[in-house]
């Protein structure tokens, strides 16, 4: 039986079950070329900061003896390929981590001064030293971050990092300065695990 042959209020039925049936498909299609997985957590392909929308340019995971500790993704306002393209540049920038297992404070803090001083001169780091002592300070306040925790690193020119944990709001760190100092612990030339670089440049894909 043909559509055209149905009366019209039946046939207004289908055509209207129809476009809604369409529209579910192409929303469904939507979210799934906006989110994908990576070691089990969404990472979304864009995401907007201070107003401006950012571009996912590449996510991976920090592996440690084996373990994987967590998914890593950078957002830019546009794709780089070259470290030196991101850290060189006064621009926008969102660093997000999900953790993949519990860590304490000490551990972060650990992590971030090897990270630091494996990637910056005792003369760069020195003239941040404030900065630093600061941003420490700040991870401080948050003593246990079990897994599934988001920490968001938000760079705004002319402003600094902002550092975000979970549901808390840790404060900012002012300074272009100190914000390349921090990125370079996954981005530097001594990063704490290179593959990782690499797909936060979007160089390769992320290594589960």
């Amino acid at each position: 039986m043909s559509v055209l042959s149905l009366p019209p209020r039946v046939r207004a039925r289908f055509f209207s079950r129809s476009i809604l049936s369409l529209f579910l498909t192409c929303a469904a299609a939507h979210v799934a070329a906006q989110d994908f997985q990576v070691a089990g957590i969404a990472v979304a392909e864009h995401t907007r900061l201070a107003g401006k929308q950012l571009l996912l340019n590449g996510t991976g995971v920090r592996r440690l003896y084996g373990f994987r500790v967590y998914v890593a993704s950078l957002y830019l306002a546009e794709p780089a390929r070259a470290a030196n393209q991101i850290l060189e540049h006064d621009v926008p920038r969102r660093l997000q981590l999900v953790l993949l297992r519990d860590t304490t404070t000490e551990q972060n803090l650990d992590a971030l001064k090897e990270g630091l001083s494996d990637n910056n001169s005792a003369a760069e780091l020195d003239a941040i030293k404030p900065e630093v002592a600061h941003f420490l300070g700040l991870i401080q306040q948050v003593h246990e971050v079990p897994s599934g925790t988001e920490i968001q690193l938000d760079y705004l020119p002319g402003k600094g990092t902002y550092t975000r944990i979970g549901n808390r709001d840790l404060g900012l760190v002012p300074g272009e300065r100190f914000n390349r100092a921090l990125l370079k612990i996954w981005l530097g030339d001594n990063p704490i695990q290179l593959t990782l670089k690499r797909s936060l440049l979007g160089l390769e894909g992320p290594t589960l």
